[in-house]
């Protein structure tokens, strides 16, 4: 029997966190699944207690946001033995409930090694070897010889669990905007964020109120929970980051709520739903998604209104002047949510960048060209790299001169007060490290004419 391609073992995969959360690492090491779609799929066909969820969660998390490191670890360890990808999954799972777990380490070993029993038998002892060595010399000596001889990137990348190339982006990108804060940044990345929900209506959020729930400080339908947030939601209660709900916010801000919008990467819906939440009496919605199945994923989003079409195509075959309202949420490499997705950080590569910023000019040509006059597109990317964000505005700008570029620092003030932006540029950037939301890039253009 299997369970969404995973063995279903009545005796050892339900009845052991460790082994679920094995199952789970493998799956997403080898199936490119994410583990922020696949965990709660699986914990809801669970029979686990909540101390037994947690377990499971901070093991598999844990043990991809440190993978880096942890293979630096193993490798210096092994001395060059050869090491298959089953043990190493395993080992990394060890290594985290010895060095970021209050688990003793007895119980990290021998739980590890079972584990390695039931999977790879000839490497038991092998796995028992590394663990007990990597427990005998302690986390920093280990840090200190995995570093010993490497370039200072190499070893703020082991530091940091980060690859050298996404540090030396993220340094750039935080130039830009002034500053130089890399180690805060990189630090927020490995903490577990906190569920963030968007809560649609009055009444829901009045709801949550009266449970004590905590209001964001930055986004107005915004609340954190805390522990699993599946209770609470339904069709106006979704898990959604802050600083995504802050996206559509602002194109709600900067146009006509009756005018005509277009959502032109609109999958999973998240943002449509916001964007439809204060659509007025007369306004319309296109929502563009060319895949199937994230196309059902929006329609479930925005449930059945009469204002709002879900449309299965490309962004590019958006019609020329033609809406009031774009919002282009583009397609990315995703480096601002490494906090909330840590396996992007092992499946991301520069050689991606090239491919990904050719989409998106070619989605922000024809989204500025389906504007009506006076009409306002809004980019939007889950990225702060600069190819990804300033350098497509600038290329914008200038293919376009019809289109001027929108200051959004007072919308994003109208929408949250106490927001701390660069007052020096008219895009905006949030961090991870600063606003605790994903660190999104926004940028306005307006058509003149």
């Amino acid at each position: 029997m299997r369970l969404n391609g995973i063995e279903d073992s009545r005796v050892r995969s339900l009845t052991s966190p460790r082994r679920l959360a094995y199952d789970l690492l493998r799956r997403v090491e080898t199936d490119d699944s994410y583990i922020n779609l696949l965990l709660p799929s699986l914990l809801a066909k669970s029979s686990f207690p909540e101390q037994d969820r947690g377990l499971i969660q901070e093991i598999s998390y844990g043990s991809l946001r440190w993978q880096l490191q942890y293979d630096a670890f193993i490798d210096f360890l092994a001395k060059g033995k050869p090491i298959d990808p089953e043990v190493r999954v395993l080992l990394r799972m060890g290594l985290h409930q010895l060095f970021r777990m209050r688990v003793p380490s007895h119980a990290a070993i021998n739980e590890t090694v079972e584990l390695v029993k039931q999977t790879s038998p000839k490497a038991a002892g092998f796995t028992n070897a590394i663990l007990r060595n990597a427990d005998r010399q302690g986390f920093d000596e280990l840090l200190k010889s995995s570093c010993h001889g490497k370039f200072p990137l190499d070893c703020q990348a082991i530091n940091k669990s980060h690859p050298a190339w996404m540090i030396g982006a993220l340094l750039d990108a935080l130039s830009l905007d002034g500053r130089d804060d890399i180690d805060a940044l990189l630090n927020a990345n490995n903490e577990t964020p906190r569920v963030n929900l968007a809560v649609l209506t009055q009444p829901a959020q009045e709801q949550l109120l009266a449970r004590g729930l905590e209001k964001s400080q930055i986004s107005p339908i915004g609340f954190y929970v805390d522990g699993n947030p599946e209770p609470l939601i339904n069709k106006d209660v979704r898990v959604q980051d802050f600083g995504s709900q802050i996206v559509a916010l602002a194109l709600i801000e900067l146009a006509d709520a009756n005018g005509k919008f277009l959502d032109m990467c609109s999958g999973p819906g998240g943002k449509s739903a916001v964007l439809l939440s204060a659509l007025g009496p007369l306004g319309e919605l296109d929502c563009y998604e060319p895949s199937q199945h994230r196309a059902k994923l929006v329609r479930e989003a925005v449930g059945h209104d009469a204002r709002v079409k879900v449309i299965e195509k490309v962004g590019q075959l958006a019609p020329q002047n033609t809406f009031q309202a774009v919002l282009l949420d583009a397609p990315c490499s995703g480096l601002g949510s490494v906090r909330r997705k840590p396996e992007s950080r092992w499946r991301k590569n520069p050689g991606q960048l090239k491919q990904l910023t050719k989409l998106q000019a070619e989605l922000l040509d024809v989204g500025l060209s389906s504007l009506t006059k006076g009409g306002v597109l809004l980019y939007s990317t889950c990225s702060p790299v600069i190819s990804e964000t300033n350098s497509q505005v600038v290329d914008a700008l200038q293919s376009h001169p019809e289109v001027e570029l929108v200051d959004l620092k007072p919308i994003l003030h109208s929408i949250s007060p106490n927001v701390v932006l660069n007052q020096k540029r008219k895009t905006v950037q949030l961090w991870s490290h600063i606003h605790e939301t994903d660190s999104m890039f926004m940028a306005a253009f307006r058509r003149l004419d």
